[in-house]
């Protein structure tokens, strides 16, 4: 299962202009750039997965939620977030989205990862 939330990020469309200018120009092919963005994805979970400890608190109307193919969205309304205790709340003015998946494929990427360090 794929998931391409990580693209809509500053980062990832950062990317995607790269790999777009570097296709045009012909300095790599369609398969190595599609290589580029399913590690990209990986490595996003990865990184997110163990760096980021905080775990923020949401609160607000929840307008609608939906559950396809493990892939959890939330739609918040007057959304207040804060990330710890200690910390401000944020609020704001636009709906929020929170898009949530299994943790399948952070596992799966660390397996692939120790089979590479073994070889």
């Amino acid at each position: 299962m794929s998931l391409f939330q990580y693209r809509a990020s500053t980062l990832g469309i950062q990317l995607e202009e790269t790999l777009q200018e570097l296709l045009k120009e012909g300095v790599i092919d369609l398969e190595l750039s599609d290589f580029i963005r399913k590690h990209f994805d990986k490595a996003m979970m990865y990184v997110l997965n163990k760096w980021v400890k905080d775990k923020p608190t949401i609160k607000g109307k929840l307008k609608h939620y939906q559950n396809l193919d493990n892939v959890w969205s939330f739609y918040i309304l007057s959304p207040e977030i804060r990330v710890s205790n200690h910390s401000l709340p944020v609020s704001i003015s636009e709906p929020l989205k929170i898009v949530a998946c299994e943790n399948k494929i952070v596992s799966e990427f660390k397996l692939e990862k120790k089979k590479m360090r073994n070889k």
